[in-house]
């Protein structure tokens, strides 16, 4: 072989390799040879919600339908990011996790951050909602907005009780509505039941230039308005449960 054509072979030779390189690096970066590429693929879809104020989001697996819709709106996961992979949406993304202590026949969690993990709990469309009217809880804690003061943790039963009637009896009043991006006077109580295993229902608590304070269920916001604002059926607390806030 001539010293031209040895060059000329070694050269496509590095071609060959360098676009090798190169179709490995895009599968790398789409993530095919990432453990969640193996993953079975969820598709997620979101529409308005018949409830005003709220979306209905929903991940589809075969014949299983999961939801995050109102039901949904007030539960949170006890644990920010959930470890064990079930699904993925995308290539290689394995951002649909099984909830600790849930059946992932009941719930599971979906990542809908985007920096930052921001998982939310989906209910399986055939399980009923979890009906907090109806639980019991065992244990409620309430940290102010802003960390401005100290976590307060109750297990009285007749607390945890009051915080349900007045959510579930109490009567709303008319409030001004809250910009989206001011948060400065919003929290939540996180209600912890056995009958929801890594879950929480977290009311919302709102509390206003006066120091009255306020719960609702969950927040609606208007996209719409701008800039966006917030909602609620919001109810002002009973002088027990006050007593325990602040």
């Amino acid at each position: 072989m001539t010293t031209k054509k040895r060059l000329l072979v070694i050269a496509a030779g590095g071609v060959v390799c360098l676009l090798g390189l190169g179709l490995f690096a895009l599968a790398w970066g789409l993530g095919l040879f990432k453990e969640g590429s193996r993953l079975s693929a969820y598709k997620l879809e979101q529409t308005a919600s018949s409830h005003a104020g709220y979306l209905r989001t929903t991940l589809t697996h075969g014949n299983d339908v999961y939801v995050n819709d109102f039901e949904e709106a007030a539960l949170r996961l006890t644990t920010s990011e959930p470890t064990l992979a079930i699904g993925r949406m995308g290539i290689g993304i394995d951002n649909v996790r099984a909830i600790p202590g849930q059946p992932v026949a009941v719930y599971v969690a979906c990542d809908v951050g985007s920096e930052m993990p921001a998982y939310e709990p989906y209910r399986n469309s055939r399980q009923p909602a979890f009906d907090w009217r109806t639980a019991k809880f065992r244990a409620m804690t309430f940290a102010w907005p802003g960390g401005t003061r100290s976590t307060v943790t109750t297990t009285d039963p007749a607390l945890l009780a009051e915080a349900v009637r007045l959510l579930r009896d109490g009567t709303p009043v008319s409030l001004p509505r809250i910009p989206f991006a001011d948060t400065s006077k919003l929290g939540s109580i996180s209600m912890d039941s056995n009958q929801l295993p890594g879950l929480l229902f977290c009311p919302e608590v709102y509390i206003d230039a006066s120091g009255t304070v306020y719960l609702a269920e969950s927040l609606m916001i208007d996209f719409t308005a701008s800039p966006p604002q917030c909602q609620a059926r919001w109810i002002p607390a009973s002088p027990t449960l006050m007593q325990w806030l602040k």
